[in-house]
């Protein structure tokens, strides 16, 4: 049995993921503070169990309530995939000190905390594994994206140490680094520069693939780094973009 904690899974990438671990057989507790859109997630019946649990992950103890929810539901924790994200579209002038703290804590803080608290679990499994959702933001520029793309780069950053922090308990980390992934945490952009028909194809035409990517795409790489037969990857981003960073 494996058992996998995903902090932020009711939508997009997460979702997708929550159903493809459960679908292969793995056990999935998921914490999210959106309780009808994760209840929903774990309802379908698959192979593996699947649980949620409420957690507001942007506060000082909601990602050690998280870990403590997951252990006290199944027992163990061999991974934990880290989903959840906050994204501001402002101009300079317009990003609040408010939004910039409440983007940080939710996009680089929670990892630190959930880390903080699970390291301990996943040392004790045969296959410990760490995941982060970071943005090809993280290495890029973009108008309006200040606190988040800040956010990112400060999340890959953490996850090249981190690995080398945990390699000697044998705990694997690694982050994906999504392009544009056709979900409604894009809401923001689009009401920003504006959702037509026009801005689409705008946007469809930097991406050497075509156009924006499934949250399937994303949580194939997900689960391959969360499971056993990445034994010998950690400290990597992996992008999954179409090729708009090669571009």
């Amino acid at each position: 049995m494996t058992v996998v904690l995903v902090a932020g899974g009711a939508t997009g990438i997460g979702r997708a993921t929550v159903d493809l671990l459960r679908a292969r057989g793995t056990d999935v507790y998921l914490a999210d503070k959106d309780q009808p859109g994760a209840a929903k997630a774990v309802a379908r019946a698959a192979p593996g169990q699947g649980t949620a649990g409420y957690c507001d992950l942007a506060t000082a103890d909601g990602p050690g309530q998280a870990v403590d929810a997951a252990l006290a539901t199944f027992g163990r924790l061999d991974a934990l995939i880290v989903c959840a994200g906050f994204l501001v579209e402002a101009e300079l002038p317009d990003i609040t000190l408010e939004r910039w703290e409440k983007t940080i804590a939710t996009n680089l803080r929670a990892p630190f905390l959930l880390t903080q608290a699970a390291a301990p679990a996943l040392a004790r499994s045969p296959h410990g594994r760490i995941v982060f959702t970071a943005s090809t933001s993280a290495f890029r520029g973009g108008v309006g994206t200040a606190a988040y793309a800040a956010s990112k780069g400060g999340l890959v950053a953490m996850t090249r140490s981190l690995a080398l922090g945990l390699a000697p308990s044998g705990v694997c980390v690694n982050c994906v680094a999504p392009g544009w992934i056709d979900t409604p945490f894009n809401n923001p952009y689009w009401a920003r520069v504006g959702d037509t028909p026009q801005s689409h194809a705008t946007l469809n035409d930097q991406i050497p693939l075509g156009g924006q990517g499934a949250p399937a795409d994303v949580a194939s790489v997900i689960a391959f780094l969360a499971s056993p037969e990445a034994r010998y990857v950690t400290g990597q981003t992996v992008v999954v973009d179409g090729g708009l960073l090669a571009s």
